[in-house]
C-alpha cells in the first residue's frame, strides 16, 4: 500500500513530485523519497516519517532534473528505515524503481542476483526489480523492453515506475494486479497510482489495464501489453475538483469528509439512466448472490443483504472479500457477485471477483472511482459520486454505499423513491449538529479502555461500523455486536461505568433493544442511546432524526463517526493517518 508519483517535464519536477506525494500520502506514510535524473546520474533523497518532516530534513524539492519518480511507503517487506524507503536503486545506480505490491519470489530472485555479483542495500523485495532491470538494460539499452523482460520474471503483484541514469527524458511503468495511471498534461506527463497525484495539473487520464506497461516522455505515451504489442487508448477526463482534495477550514480531512455527507448522500443518488434497473435485473435473475467487500464496505453489504432477504425475499449472503474463495463451490454461471469498494483497488476484493469470474459468475460493483480496476473488471458498475476520500477511515463512502445499495433494492422491489434522499440529506445536516454533545461524551469517557456498540436487526451492521471507526481512529478496544449476543459472553465484561452505545431507533426491534439496555444498566453499564426517541434507560441520548427505515443507518452512523474522530483528537492521534493502516489496501 504505497503512493507512486512520476513526472517527465520540460522544467524541474522535484517540487511537483513532492506536491503529488502529499496528495497520495493517505496510501502510505511511514517513509518517502524522490529520485530525479540529471547530469547522467540518478539523485535520490529519502527518509522516514511524514512527507513534511522528510522535506524539512532532506530538502527533496531542491533536487535537480526534469524527470523523476517519488514514493510514499507503507511497509510490507523490510522494516521502516531510510534504506528500505523507496526509490530503490540498482547496484550501479543506473536504475531507480518505485513499487507498490509484493514480489512473492523475491528470495529466489535475490539469491540468483547475488550469485551473479549484485550487491543489495535494503531488505525490500523492491530492490530485486531494480537489479533485474539493470541486467536487462545492459543487454538491450531500451528502457521499455528491459522493464518488460524483468517483470516477466516476477511472481506476485506490482505497479512500478522506473527511471534510467542515461535517459533523462523517459519514465517506464508496468502493472500487474495493482493500479497505475498516466496523466497527460501540456508539456508534462505523469505516472501515478492515483489521479489525485496529478489532478492539479491535468484531468486527462489513461488507466493501464492489467499486465500492461508504458513508456512516457513529456509529450508522448507508448503503452504495450506484457508481450510487447502496442495498445492505443485515448485519455478520459476525471471529474474531481481540486477543492475536493483540500481540507478547507477543517483541522483534518476526516472531519471535512464527515461534514460533507449532507451533500454526498444526495450525489450518490444521481446515477446514469437505466443502470440501477439493469443492476436490479441481474440480481432478480441470479441463482445465487454473494455481496462482498472489506471493512466498512462489508458493513454496507450486510445492510444490502438484510433488505434483499427481508423485503425482496431473495436469498443472498454477504461475505468478507478475503473469505469469498471458501464459497467457490457455490459459484457458477448463473451467480452474481456484488462487490463494494471505495477505491476499487482493494486486493482482497479484486482477488475475490477474479476468482468468481473464473467460475463463470457475473460481477457487479458499487465503487467510487470510475476508472478503477474493479469498475473496469465489472460487467456493470454504479458510482458513489462522493468525490475523493482522503481520510484513511471510510466515512462519506459508507453512507454513499448505503444510498446506492438502497436504490438497487428499491428497484428490485419495483419502487423508485427519490424523494427519500432529499429528506435524508436534510436529516444528515441536522444530525451533524450533535457534534457538541459528542465532544462532551468524549471528554467524559476518554480514559475508558473498552467500548461496546450494540443493536438489533437492520441496525446491527451500524454497531459493527461504529466499533470499527473507534478502533481505527483512536486505537481503543471496541466491539460491535447484535444485542441478542450479549448473554453469550459479553455481559461478563460489563462493569460499573462501562460505556455501551445502543443504536435503537423506533421500530420493530425497539422494545427488545430496550430490554437488553436494562440488562446492561443492571450490571453497571453507562448507556449511550442513538435513537429518535428518549428513554430513561439511557444515561446519555444522541438524538437522531427519524427518516425512512432503509436510511436510518445513515443518520445513526454519523454521530459514531464524530465520536471516533473526537476520541482520536482527544487522545492525540492523527485521525487522517491512523498507525499501521492505509487507505487503499492494495496488497494481500
Amino acid at each position: 500500500m504505497c503512493g507512486i508519483v512520476g513526472c517527465v517535464s520540460d522544467e524541474p519536477v522535484a517540487g511537483t513530485l513532492v506536491d503529488g506525494l502529499r496528495r497520495v500520502e493517505y496510501r502510505g506514510y511511514d517513509s518517502a523519497g524522490v529520485a530525479t535524473v540529471s547530469g547522467g546520474r540518478i539523485h535520490v533523497r529519502k527518509g522516514v516519517g511524514r512527507i513534511s518532516d522528510i522535506e524539512a530534513k532532506k530538502k527533496l524539492t531542491e533536487l535537480k532534473g526534469t524527470t523523476g519518480i517519488a514514493h510514499t511507503r507503507w511497509a510490507t517487506h523490510g522494516g521502516v528505515s531510510e534504506r528500505n524507503a523507496h526509490p530503490q536503486t540498482s547496484c550501479g545506480d543506473s536504475v531507480a524503481v518505485v513499487h507498490n505490491g509484493i514480489i512473492e519470489n523475491y528470495v529466489s530472485l535475490k539469491r540468483g542476483l547475488v550469485a551473479r555479483g549484485h550487491e543489495f542495500r535494503s531488505e525490500t523485495d523492491t530492490e530485486v526489480i531494480a537489479h533485474l532491470i539493470e541486467e536487462e538494460y545492459l543487454r538491450s539499452k531500451e528502457p521499455l523492453r528491459a522493464t518488460l523482460a524483468a517483470t516477466k520474471k516476477l511472481s506476485g503483484q506490482f505497479a512500478i515506475g522506473v527511471v534510467f541514469s542515461d535517459r533523462p527524458d523517459v519514465i517506464v511503468g508496468a502493472r500487474r494486479d495493482a493500479p497505475l495511471i498516466v496523466g497527460v498534461g501540456d508539456g508534462k506527463t505523469f505516472l501515478a497510482s492515483d489521479v489525485l497525484a496529478f489532478i492539479e495539473h491535468t484531468d486527462r487520464s489513461v488507466f493501464l489495464d492489467n499486465q500492461e506497461a508504458v513508456e512516457i516522455t513529456k509529450d508522448s505515451v507508448k503503452m504495450v501489453t506484457a508481450n510487447g504489442r502496442e495498445v492505443v487508448r485515448r485519455p478520459t477526463q476525471v471529474a474531481w475538483e481540486l477543492a475536493d482534495i483540500s481540507k478547507s477550514d477543517y483541522a483534518h480531512y476526516t472531519l471535512k469528509e464527515i461534514n460533507e455527507q449532507a451533500r454526498t448522500v444526495a450525489g450518490a443518488a444521481v446515477q446514469e439512466p437505466g443502470r440501477v434497473a439493469a443492476f436490479a435485473k441481474a440480481l432478480v435473475g441470479a441463482s445465487s448472490i454473494f455481496i462482498t467487500g472489506s471493512g466498512t464496505s462489508y458493513h454496507a453489504g450486510l445492510l444490502m443483504k438484510s433488505r434483499l432477504n427481508q423485503e425482496a425475499g431473495i436469498r443472498c449472503d454477504a461475505i468478507v472479500s478475503g473469505e469469498l474463495r471458501e464459497h467457490d463451490g457455490l459459484l457458477g454461471d448463473k451467480s452474481v457477485v456484488v462487490a463494494l469498494s471505495q477505491s476499487g483497488e482493494t486486493a482482497d476484493v479484486l482477488e475475490a471477483v477474479r476468482g468468481a469470474k473464473r467460475r463463470g459468475a457475473k460481477v457487479l460493483s458499487v465503487v467510487n472511482a470510475a476508472g478503477s480496476t474493479l469498475a473496469r473488471e465489472s460487467e456493470l458498475a454504479l458510482l458513489l459520486n462522493c468525490g475523493p476520500e482522503v481520510g484513511v477511515a471510510a466515512t462519506k463512502s459508507f453512507t454513499a454505499q448505503v444510498v446506492v445499495a438502497n436504490m438497487v433494492v428499491d428497484a428490485v422491489l419495483g419502487k423508485r423513491r427519490a424523494d427519500g434522499v432529499a429528506q435524508l440529506s436534510k436529516a444528515v445536516a441536522e444530525v451533524l449538529k450533535t457534534d457538541p454533545l459528542v465532544k462532551k461524551l468524549v471528554q467524559k469517557y476518554r480514559d475508558r479502555s473498552d467500548f461496546y456498540f450494540v443493536a438489533r436487526g437492520y441496525q446491527s451492521p451500524v454497531a459493527l461500523e461504529g466499533a470499527l471507526k473507534l478502533k481505527e481512529l483512536s486505537y481503543l478496544h471496541a466491539e460491535g455486536m447484535p444485542a441478542s449476543e450479549l448473554k453469550h459472553g459479553t455481559l461478563a465484561l460489563i462493569e460499573k461505568g462501562t460505556p455501551v452505545v445502543m443504536i435503537n431507533p423506533t421500530g420493530p426491534n425497539h422494545a427488545d433493544s430496550l430490554s437488553s439496555a436494562e440488562e446492561l444498566r443492571a450490571r453497571g453499564a453507562d448507556l449511550i442511546g442513538v435513537s429518535d426517541e428518549e428513554d430513561g434507560v439511557y444515561r446519555h441520548l444522541i438524538r437522531v432524526p427519524k427518516v425512512e427505515d432503509r436510511f436510518m443507518p445513515v443518520v445513526e452512523v454519523i454521530p459514531l463517526q464524530l465520536l471516533a474522530y473526537h476520541f482520536a483528537v482527544a487522545r492525540n492521534r492523527d485521525p487522517d493517518y491512523p498507525r499501521n493502516l492505509a487507505k487503499s489496501v492494495t496488497v494481500k
